[in-house]
């Protein structure tokens, strides 16, 4: 036995001072692990898991149009019927050409940027309280990853047409959770305009069942570890008590809903897409099948009947190989020269009659197609001897911005928690903005940062913020170049452009001279 290794991890040292009279003791080896815990609870004070649950696969992949109409029938109502259209969409996303890159499109388009406006509050301490109130909306803002949250909700509420939300708080750190339609549910009844939302606790533990190779889960040992972790509390209390919903938070839930009717489920834009979809892919599919029958080629050789004998009961198989292997050996040659036997009647090719589709029925379906999708191609007329094509997505942008303002609404709903538990009052709550998806071009800031600047008076703070550049930074490096008097040193050369008409050429005039004035007039006479 190692007795100083013994002595050593029995070395009584104070773990803490409760008080006066009571001082607790322990090993300096239990002291590091305590330590090594408290570390460890720190260093993971701001990460908390999230999973993905698990989803069916698409059974098969061939839709018509029938079923899309029964689907159409009352499918806000219907969450079976959402899944399953938001299951058709993901499916033509994947795979459909004009489909997809709207949904690339949307992700392209979404501004992350947005605005706070805190309001002023007329109290003694209101600066104070302010700050605070700033400094806690933005770290949270930190914390809930905004702009990365941006990025999700709206290409996904596009898609799915639903988006449900609910604010997890761990400690001092926050996390928005998603669930998948039919894990979460909306519920029957509203209050104050707002969906009570509800979590299927049953599904949820089906889908929650992912394993590894051995049969284990990889990162909690049970369900009911998982769920108590990463999972609000009601949820927790209703899988202990095996009730079949638990009932959400309404002041930390929220959902983004589109087209939905003023019912439960939103519907996704693209649903009206997917029957000229249907039709196109039938055009493709029968192209295809003309296409393989056009490159086939067949070669008919025909015999005089008479070979058959008066009474037409000979076979007449020699004859038949015979003629057969000629026109195959002729048919080798890269020039084909093939001369028949008298018994040989006719030989030919047989074309297929198989058109393709026509190409005005391709571009209806088409265009009814982009338009479902809010988009249109432009002709623009050029000096060329051809015509250039141009994508409107004027549509698609205030598709874009009705999904922003529902966030907004969910988003200061969620300041209001955060202020709540910090004691402040709400009237401190600020409101936000996203920046619209139509100001990312560069032009447009360019113009609207002139007009604010030079004509409404605008800050600093929000032309600066309207062109990506953070003011502070840049006070900062104004501050700088001010001390090391970069404006002296950085004087203009003289050039044609920094040097006026007048002086240009010669002794500069001096206006305390009349003499030298008078020369100078002189000079330029001359010249």
């Amino acid at each position: 036995m190692n007795l100083e290794k013994e002595e050593e991890d029995f070395k009584v040292v104070f773990a803490s001072k409760k008080d006066e009279d009571t001082i607790i003791v322990t090993s300096q080896k239990q002291g590091h692990l305590w330590l090594e815990q408290a570390m460890y609870q720190f260093d993971n004070n701001f990460n908390q898991y999230s999973s993905y649950l698990n989803e069916s696969s698409m059974s098969r992949t061939v839709f018509t149009t029938e079923e899309l109409d029964l689907l159409a029938d009352n499918a806000q109502n219907d969450i079976d019927k959402i899944n399953k259209i938001n299951s058709i969409v993901r499916y033509f996303i994947n795979k459909d050409d004009l489909i997809g890159k709207v949904y690339e499109t949307i992700e392209s388009n979404v501004n992350t940027e947005y605005r706070l406006s805190f309001p002023e509050v007329d109290t003694n301490k209101s600066q104070d309280i302010s700050d605070e109130s700033r400094e806690l909306i933005n770290n949270f803002n930190k914390q809930i990853n905004l702009k990365q949250l941006m990025r999700k909700v709206i290409p996904m509420s596009f898609s799915e047409g639903n988006y449900p939300m609910y604010l997890r708080k761990k400690g001092d750190s926050y996390i928005v959770d998603y669930y998948p339609l039919g894990v979460i549910e909306v519920s029957d009844y509203e209050i104050d305009g707002e969906p009570y939302l509800l979590i299927n606790v049953n599904e949820l533990k089906t889908r929650l069942k992912k394993t590894n190779k051995k049969g284990k889960n990889l990162f909690f040992d049970t369900i009911d570890e998982e769920i108590k972790n990463n999972y609000p509390s009601e949820i927790y209390e209703a899988y202990t008590k095996k009730k079949p919903y638990a009932k959400l938070n309404i002041k930390n839930s929220g959902i983004v809903r589109l087209n939905n009717l003023n019912r439960k489920y939103g519907l996704t834009s693209i649903f009206r897409a997917l029957r000229p979809s249907l039709m196109l892919e039938t055009f493709e599919r029968t192209d295809r099948i003309n296409a393989k029958a056009k490159a086939k080629k067949i070669i008919f050789q025909k015999l005089h009947k008479e070979i058959l004998g008066e009474k037409f009961d000979k076979q007449a198989f020699e004859e038949m190989a015979y003629a057969h292997t000629n026109l195959m050996n002729a048919w080798k040659n890269e020039t084909v020269v093939y001369t028949g036997a008298a018994f040989v009647e006719d030989v030919k090719y047989v074309e297929p009659k198989t058109e393709n589709v026509n190409i005005e029925n391709v571009n209806y379906q088409r265009q009814k197609q982009m338009t479902a999708l809010g988009i249109s191609f432009l002709n623009l007329v050029s000096g060329q001897s051809f015509t250039a094509s141009n994508i409107s997505v004027n549509e698609l942008m205030k598709t874009i911005n009705k999904i922003s303002e529902q966030l907004e609404d969910i988003l200061e709903k969620w300041y209001k928690v955060v202020l709540e538990n910090h004691g402040i009052s709400l009237e401190y709550c600020p409101s936000i903005k996203i920046i619209g998806s139509e100001e990312l071009d560069k032009e447009l800031k360019l113009k609207l940062s002139e007009l604010l600047y030079s004509k409404l008076n605008a800050s600093y703070s929000t032309v600066y913020g309207l062109l990506g550049i953070d003011i502070e930074d840049e006070k900062q490096k104004r501050l700088k170049e001010n001390e090391q008097k970069y404006d002296e040193i950085f004087t203009p050369r003289l050039t044609a452009y920094t040097n006026s008409g007048d002086s240009a050429g010669g002794r500069p005039v001096d206006n305390n001279n009349p003499d030298k004035q008078l020369q100078d007039q002189d000079r330029r006479k001359k010249e």
